[in-house]
Order: structure tokens, then C-alpha cells, then sequence
């Protein structure tokens, strides 16, 4: 023996498994690794990949010559003694082409009896040849058949010639392997490792077909990702029992404790000791990457299934995936694992509502549910989704039998109380959430506590959705570093992403957040991120409004943002009105947090007088009276009459959208009287304006023509050109109702010449859609059409949904008229489906004009 040998010494090897344990001796005492020597032989011009050494070394029969050079040259044995290697190579080849052992004994395939049929080519061991040219590996079984032998059963068996071709007599292993079954010839039992499956799976028929179908194909990898608490489990457990008895080698399971309370994530080298053990492997190589490969060889003999659950990353769960035939891997974890390779991912979402109620009627009793099913229905609701909170919830349910489920829904209504309602046993809502949150909360990485931060304080504010410029005013970052803090964020399912850049909270998982802001921040934090969220979003709104309604005499300076915040940039009107659209709820929801904590009322009072425009325009009925009252309540406990008097006339017009006449003339009376007493003229003017509308609308014609003409003499008084217009536009309605078609086209073309500097363009939609119906009525049918289609050619260009149903209704009344009724049902029945929910009045006319048995449109909007 020489040093460069390591001290291996080949000429002691008498069969083909002690060359190999010599081959794996000098590979371990060379301290390569396998990636090195994989390296190193491709920089020699040898093709050596670290899995085939891993193979190579793991198997007990005689390699390749090639890849035994390739060895031998990659750990640098000089050329005299790699040339000792071959020639004990060739003598142990040349033993086994004759059918003898090294020493002269006899083979089993030269022994009498079975013959060793056709094997498939080997990509290690020269003497097995095939023309089919795929490589199997066959190991002797510890547990488990191996899918080499004939006497298996089940379907991954082999008919005909393929499964002569399957046959091959196993060899023994370099290590000793486990106990021989008993005397009868029976095997050691099969390794089945899965917890028990759940007693019922609702709601997720088309989940668990997906993974069905998908763990049939060979080496097939399976995500199923959620937030804690979805089901990720139950559903990985249903499947892997469904699936099991495809698996002859087995199904192995370990909860990799990627968020287990207490617990750090497992090792992968300790799961793959389990498994090898499971397997019938006694020893484990030392290196993760040789354990790895030698796992992959044993499952891939075998097949098998492997569940690995709570993974915490991809990095975690890749040496423990089997890529063999007939083995398939099933993982669940908090996070997408995007960087893994799968061949299905899963993102499971809380169960819908049907599914939801009928979990809980399975757990807490079937007639109890039916008993009270409003209760049964609000106790539901307020679990999201969630099958953990189901289980819990249930579960308090059947322990109290005789107790009335109103009881519960009771306790799950206060929200302060929820989180604590939802725990029983050891079954923690809070606890499951707290799990995911300590990988941002705990974490050393400044970037993963910022999310921890962002996941606190995007909790505060009573917002439907978030949007990461929302989210970088409210926690004081750059715009950039709060959407990779919501992305990680949505990876660990602890924030929903809705698309086009927003996020949401589940009601559950936002009581956590905030229970976690109030423990860790402090309330001067909490303020000051309040702060300036409100203030970004009112700087916002202030910019979107000055775009498209730039000769508004409106109060937008006094919702800049204080500290110079200009807000979200906004490149023009389209994107103004597109801003609108997305965040009226948000001010909406975010003004009422506001006025309840006290804060900003006056700044309420503007924001209301600012948005109302686009509110009103858009058809938002219901929201504008809320803001309405939002500003009354703001101004009355500011002690501001006047702002008090501007807020009613903002409920009153609400009121007259929808249709509710004779709530809103006496707030319109009330108001004008406040105007006249202050010595308003321009809003005394406006008051006027809607109370000509009103009356027009209750059909009061000759009201509504007084109160109008007074309210246009203002309005020239003041050299108001603009809100001319919109009165004169208003006064041709009147006289359309009255039949006077020359005086109505005459106050239209007037009210549209002063609108032509398209300082408006939604306006003007909405006055070339007023003068289209009454030149319909005056029997001008072309007129209207080309008017009626200019006003959609606007509202289409800035998705004005209510602007683009009011003229399509016009146009189908066009085509009507025409002679068309087809091409009138077709724009009916779009002009129903934008304006249902938008415009009461419209919808009944289009509904009488379709006929009963058209359906409702049921709020579908296009864009």
C-alpha cells in the first residue's frame, strides 16, 4: 500500500461488493466531496455526476470501468497504482462473464435452477444490457418489496415481457442488512407511517382530484401551500389515504416542524436516518448528500410515498424528495416554496361558506344547525374559512349540547373576545397564527421583523384592501421595500393578495395583527403610522380630484398632507378616476375610523365635499350618504353650522339618487334657508340647483323650473361659467319632461358650449347622454344615436360604469325605435348589467323594457 492509495488496498477485494466498499473507502479518506469530485472529473474530460457516484457507491455490484477511472483520477491516485485498481476491476469483470465468483465459486446465475432473466441496462454495472437503455437500481429489501421481484402484487407490477425484463436476482449489500424474515418466507412489514387520515374532508373534491391525478406520475413532487390552520394536513393525509395501496415500498411521513410551537425545524439528515431505518437500512452514511442519493435509490426500488408535512423551506424538503418510478412525494407548508420544483401547487384557500357551515353542522350537530340558522350562519362567518376554527368551534358546540347556538354567535360577535373563543384543548386559533408570524416577528433578518412590523401595523386601519404605497406611508418606508415586505407576506399566507397590486386580511388573521400591534407597538407608534397613512390618502385624493375637476372651487389644499407628502403620483385623468374607482370604499372606511377615535373631523368635512363628486358621478348611493353623515356628525361635534349645512346637502342628493324624494326635498328646504341666513350665494345656488332637481324628479315641473332659472341667475351673477353650464343642461331636462323639445335642445347646446373646453369630460358624457334621449324623444333616432355613442366612447375611456350604461340604455331606445330590436336587447342587457346596483330608476326601465322574463343583471360590471 502507498499514501496515494489513502491506504486502500484493491487487491484485497474478492467480489464485486468488497471492491465497491473499497472504491467508497478511498472516496471518503480523499475527503471530497461527491459535487468536487463530479467537478473535478468533468475538468479531467470524465463524466462523472455526483448522483451517479452517489449510485455507484451505494450499489453492491462491479461498476464501470469508465466511471472507476473516473474516480480514480478525480481523487488524484497516481497512474501505477490506478492501474493495480483496474487490473483487480478486470479479474472481478472477467469472474462474473464466466459465471464464477473471484475465487472460482459459481454465481447464482450459473447455479441450477432460476435463471436470471434480461435486466435493463445499469448505469453503473457493465454486464447488465438492455436494449430498452433505462436505468433501474435493484437492492436487496429490508422492509417492503423491491419492484424488481416477480412475486409482488399490486399495480405497479409488470405484465408480459416487460416484467420478464423487471425480474433480477437482488445482491447483497456492503453493510449488514436487517434480520431475515421469519422461517415461513413472509416479509418484514412495510413501512406505513401516516397519521390517521381525517374522519371527513369537506369542500375540497377538486383539490384532492388535483393531487390524486398528480401523485400517479413517476417522481412526482406535490405542494400544498395555505395559512395555518386552512387544512393543509387533513388534505395531504386524505390523499395519501386514497393513494396508499398504489405504494408497495411503503409511505413514510414526518412533520418537518417548519412552524411547530417550541420546536426548531427539523434536520433533513435526521428525517432521512427515519426513513433509511424505515427502509431496512441500519446505517446512514455520514454526508447529507450521500444519505440523500442512497434514500432516493432504496424508495426508487421499491416505490414509494412520502408526506412531508410543515416544511419550513424548499432547501429543507429537497434531500428527502424520491424521484424513482412509482414514488411520488406530497409536501404541506405555510409558504409557496417557489424555488422548489413541483410538478402541482396547491394554494388552499379557507373553505367557502356552503362547505364551511356544513363542517360545522358535521361537528357540532346537524339539527342544531337547522334549528337556528342564523346563529348557525353568523358563527360560521366569523370562522373565515378556517377548518381549524371549525374544529374548535364545533367542538365547544357538541361539549354543550343543550346551550342555544345564538349563545356562541353572541361571543364570536365581539371581536375583542373571538381569538379567545376560538381555543379548546390544546386547538389554538391565536397560537396557530402566532406560529407564522414569529418567522417576521422573531426573525434576526431586519428586512423579515420589517414585515413583522408591516404585518402590525397594515392591521390598524380600517381599510377593505391594502396597496403597498398605502402600506409605505403607514410604516415610513420605501414604496419598493413595503412590496417585497407584503409579498413575503402573502408567501406566508398571513396576507391574501387580491391582484392588481392590493392585499387583504382575513377578519381572523387581522384580530391577531392587531392584538400583536397593541403588545408591541407603542401607542404613539400606532398613532403616528394612523397618521400618515390618512394623511397620504386624503394628499391623494386632493391630487386625483384637482385632475379631473380642475374648476372645483373644492377644498383640496386643506387635505394636503401636512408634512409635504405629495401622495401617489397620478399621471393624468384616466388614472385620477381609476384611483377613485379603487379606494372609495377605503375612504370610506378609514373616515368613519376618523370621526369614531375623534381625529381629523375637519379634514372629514373636506374629504367629503371632495370625493361626493365622484361618488355621485359613479352612482355610489348608499356610500354617498354615509360620507354625508360622516361630514354632519364631523361638523356638528366641530360646532361648524355652515360645514353642518354643506353635509346635509350631501345626504339630501344621496337621498334624491335613490329615489327617496320626499327625505331629501325637506333637507334641501333646510339646507338653502341655512345658505341665505350665512349670505352664501354660491351655495345657496347649489341648493337651488338640486331642489330644481328634485322636484322635477317628484314632477313638480313648474317648482323645478322656478327654483333652476334662480339658480342659473346666480350662477351668472357670480361669473360661475362652469356650474352654468351644469344648471343649463338641468333646465333642458325640465323642459324635455314638459315637452318644449326647442327650448330643451337650445339649454343642451348652450350648456355644452361652455363644457367645451373638456376641462370636464365626465360631465360631458353625462350632457351629451341627457341631450341624445331628448333628441330620442324629439324623433331625431340618428341624433341620439351619434350623441349617445360619443358619451360611451368617453366612459369607456375612463371605465365609467354607470356613465357607459346610462348610454348604451339610450342607444338600445335608439335602435328600438329604429327597427332594430335585436341590436336594442343587445345593449339593453349590457346597459343592465353596468347600471344594476348604479341606478335604480334606469334598471326598472331597462327591466320593463326586456321584459319579466329577463333575469337581473346581479351586479356584474365590465371594464
Amino acid at each position: 500500500m502507498t499514501a496515494p492509495d489513502f491506504g486502500v488496498d484493491p487487491t484485497t477485494a474478492s467480489c464485486p461488493e468488497q471492491y465497491v466498499a473499497l472504491l467508497r473507502r478511498l472516496r471518503d479518506q480523499s475527503g471530497l466531496a461527491y459535487r468536487t469530485i463530479a467537478r473535478r472529473a468533468q475538468r479531467n474530460g470524465d463524466l462523472l455526476p455526483a448522483s451517479t457516484l452517489a449510485t455507484m457507491l451505494g450499489r453492491s455490484t462491479l461498476p464501470r470501468r469508465d466511471l472507476v477511472v473516473a474516480l480514480l483520477r478525480a481523487c488524484d491516485v497516481p497512474d501505477d497504482r490506478s492501474s493495480v485498481w483496474l487490473a483487480v476491476w478486470a479479474r472481478l469483470s472477467a469472474a462474473r462473464a464466466t459465471g464464477r465468483g473471484a475465487r472460482g465459486r459459481p454465481t447464482d446465475a450459473g447455479r441450477g435452477g432460476a435463471t436470471r432473466s434480461t435486466a435493463p441496462p445499469d448505469p453503473v454495472d457493465p454486464a447488465a444490457e438492455s436494449p430498452r437503455g433505462s436505468p433501474v437500481l435493484r437492492l436487496v429489501p429490508g422492509t417492503g418489496t423491491p419492484r424488481s421481484d416477480p412475486g409482488r402484487t399490486g399495480p405497479a407490477r409488470v405484465a408480459g415481457a416487460d416484467a420478464e425484463r423487471e425480474r433480477a436476482v437482488p445482491h447483497a449489500l456492503p453493510w449488514p442488512s436487517p434480520a431475515p424474515g421469519p422461517a415461513d418466507g413472509s416479509r418484514p412489514p412495510v413501512p406505513f407511517q401516516l397519521p390517521p387520515a381525517p374522519p371527513f374532508l369537506l369542500g375540497r373534491d377538486a383539490e384532492a382530484g388535483r393531487l390524486i391525478a398528480a401523485t400517479a406520475h413517476d417522481g412526482a413532487v406535490c405542494v400544498v401551500a395555505g395559512a395555518g390552520g386552512v387544512g393543509k394536513s387533513a388534505l395531504a393525509l386524505h390523499v395519501a389515504h386514497q393513494v396508499a395501496a398504489r405504494y408497495d415500498g411503503g409511505c413514510l411521513y414526518a412533520d418537518l416542524h417548519g412552524t411547530s410551537a417550541g420546536i426548531m425545524p427539523s434536520a433533513p439528515a435526521d428525517v432521512l436516518t427515519r426513513f433509511l431505518r424505515a427502509l431496512g437500512v441500519p446505517t446512514a452514511p455520514a454526508s447529507l448528500e450521500e444519505a440523500s442519493a442512497l434514500f432516493r435509490t432504496w424508495a426508487a426500488d421499491r416505490g414509494v410515498l412520502v408526506v412531508l408535512d410543515n416544511a419550513a423551506s424548499a432547501a429543507q424538503v429537497r434531500p428527502l424528495l424520491v424521484s424513482g418510478p412509482g414514488c411520488a412525494t406530497v409536501v404541506t407548508s405555510r409558504w409557496m416554496l417557489a424555488d422548489l420544483d413541483a410538478a402541482v401547487r396547491l394554494r388552499l384557500d379557507p373553505l367557502p361558506d356552503e362547505a364551511a357551515l356544513a363542517l360545522f353542522g358535521r361537528l357540532g350537530g346537524a339539527q342544531r344547525v337547522a334549528a337556528e340558522p342564523a346563529a348557525a350562519a353568523q358563527v360560521v362567518r366569523h370562522c373565515d374559512g378556517f377548518p381549524l376554527a371549525l374544529r374548535i368551534i364545533g367542538a365547544r358546540a357538541a361539549a354543550r349540547p343543550d346551550a342555544p347556538l345564538s349563545g356562541l354567535a353572541e361571543r364570536m360577535n365581539d371581536e375583542g373576545r373571538r381569538l379567545d373563543v376560538l381555543e379548546v384543548g390544546d386547538l389554538s386559533v391565536r397560537a396557530s397564527l402566532h406560529l407564522g408570524y414569529q418567522a417576521f416577528g422573531d426573525a434576526p433578518q431586519d428586512e423579515r421583523r420589517l414585515g413583522g412590523r408591516l404585518f402590525r401595523l397594515a392591521a390598524l386601519p380600517d381599510w377593505a384592501d391594502a396597496t403597498a404605497y398605502g402600506c409605505a406611508a403607514l410604516a415610513d418606508l420605501p414604496v419598493p421595500v413595503a412590496e417585497r415586505a407584503l409579498d413575503a407576506l402573502v408567501d406566508a399566507h398571513l396576507l391574501e393578495s387580491t391582484g392588481d397590486g392590493r392585499y387583504r386580511f382575513h377578519d381572523i388573521v387581522r384580530l391577531y395583527a392587531r392584538e400583536r400591534a397593541q403588545e408591541v407597538d407603542e401607542a404613539a407608534a400606532r398613532e403616528a403610522a394612523l397618521s400618515r397613512l390618512t394623511g397620504w390618502l386624503f394628499a391623494t385624493t386632493a391630487s386625483a380630484a384637482r385632475l379631473l375637476y380642475p374648476q372645483e372651487k373644492l377644498p383640496f389644499a386643506a387635505l394636503d398632507d401636512p408634512t409635504g407628502h405629495p401622495g401617489q403620483p397620478l399621471a393624468g385623468t384616466a388614472e385620477a378616476w381609476a384611483w377613485f374607482e379603487r379606494e372609495h370604499t377605503n375612504l370610506l372606511m378609514i373616515a368613519r375610523q376618523q370621526v369614531a377615535s375623534g381625529q381629523t373631523l375637519a379634514a372629514v368635512q373636506h374629504l367629503a365635499l371632495v370625493v361626493v363628486k365622484f361618488i355621485d358621478y359613479s352612482g355610489y348611493a348608499a356610500e354617498q350618504q354615509q360620507f354625508g353623515q360622516l361630514a354632519v356628525e364631523a361638523a356638528q361635534r366641530s360646532g361648524d353650522r355652515s360645514g353642518t349645512a354643506l353635509a346635509l346637502n350631501i345626504v339630501a342628493v344621496a337621498l334624491l339618487r335613490q329615489g327617496r324624494l320626499d327625505e331629501a326635498v325637506p333637507l334641501l328646504e333646510r339646507n338653502l334657508a341655512v345658505q341665505r341666513e350665512l349670505g352664501d350665494r354660491t351655495r345657496e345656488a347649489a341648493c337651488l340647483n338640486n331642489l330644481g332637481n328634485a322636484l322635477r324628479d317628484r314632477g313638480d315641473l313648474d317648482g323645478a323650473l322656478r327654483h333652476l332659472e334662480a339658480a342659473l341667475a346666480i350662477r351668472r351673477e357670480l361669473g360661475d361659467r362652469y356650474k352654468e353650464a351644469s344648471v343649463l343642461d338641468n333646465l333642458a331636462l325640465v323642459h324635455q319632461r314638459r315637452g318644449e323639445f326647442r327650448q330643451a335642445v337650445a339649454h343642451h347646446q348652450a350648456g355644452l358650449a361652455i363644457a367645451a373646453d373638456g376641462t370636464d369630460p365626465l360631465w360631458h358624457a353625462q350632457a351629451l347622454v341627457n341631450f341624445a334621449e331628448t333628441s330620442l324623444l324629439a324623433g331625431g333616432h340618428e341624433a341620439a344615436i351619434a350623441r349617445a355613442a360619443e358619451s360611451l366612447e368617453i366612459c369607456r375611456r375612463y371605465r365609467h360604469q354607470r356613465g357607459i350604461g346610462l348610454a348604451l340604455r339610450v342607444l338600445g331606445d335608439a335602435y328600438e325605435r329604429l327597427g332594430s330590436p335585436a341590436e336594442a336587447r343587445r345593449h339593453w342587457r349590457e346597459a343592465l348589467a353596468r347600471l344594476d346596483g348604479l341606478d335604480r330608476e334606469a334598471c326598472g326601465k331597462l327591466r320593463v323594457a326586456l321584459g319579466d322574463d329577463e333575469p337581473a343583471a346581479g351586479g356584474t360590471r365590465r371594464s
